[in-house]
């Protein structure tokens, strides 16, 4: 489980560790560069006023650092995870990073992903990966509010995936940029569906 931008594997883990079904091992590993202003970040936006995270592309240099943090997480997940299927995801930043993943040959094991509160980064050569790959599942969730990262791009992702034969279960709801309390316990309910993984 990733966090996002400005946070860090401290503030990841307690809401991690709270949905985490019984006998499974936990990674959360921590974004490489440092935010200028507070935590971590999976990339380094050019400029990190408040329309940066807006943006519809990437810049070249941003996609650079996705590709470097993707190398640090298929290295944590070589060295720290069990052999066998795995659940990735993140808030954020984090959930765009648990997408990424799917171009790594790690995708493989990957039986089902969380994208809470996050974008796309690279839809077309996801879509192209996602078509190459198993239909696994996806547990999306997103805030009406959410000023960061908007409702369409989060949107976006649930039909990109949902086009790609993939399960979606989806929580849509009305509050901003963040992970609802109550709704932890549906995520919960959703990785228990994995009772294979266990």
């Amino acid at each position: 489980m990733m966090h996002g931008m400005t946070g860090n594997a401290e503030m990841m883990r307690p809401f991690a560790e709270k949905i985490l079904p019984e006998g499974w091992t936990l990674l959360v590993p921590e974004a490489r560069y440092n935010h200028p202003v507070r935590g971590k970040t999976w990339w380094r936006y050019e400029d990190y006023d408040a329309d940066a995270t807006r943006r519809a592309n990437l810049s070249r240099r941003e996609l650079i650092d996705v590709d470097s943090s993707l190398s640090q997480l298929e290295q944590i997940i070589a060295n720290e995870a069990p052999r066998g299927p795995l659940i990735v995801g993140g808030f954020s930043q984090g959930g765009a990073m648990a997408q990424e993943l799917m171009h790594l040959p790690v995708a493989d094991r990957i039986q089902g992903i969380i994208c809470i509160g996050t974008r796309l980064v690279r839809p077309m050569e996801l879509r192209m990966r996602l078509n190459e790959l198993d239909d696994k599942r996806m547990f999306w969730m997103h805030g009406k509010r959410d000023v960061r990262v908007s409702l369409e791009d989060g949107f976006a992702i649930a039909s990109l995936f949902e086009g790609c034969g993939w399960a979606i279960e989806m929580i849509e709801h009305d509050k901003g940029h963040m992970i609802p309390v109550e709704h932890h316990d549906s995520l919960k309910e959703w990785l228990k569906t994995f009772s294979d993984l266990s």
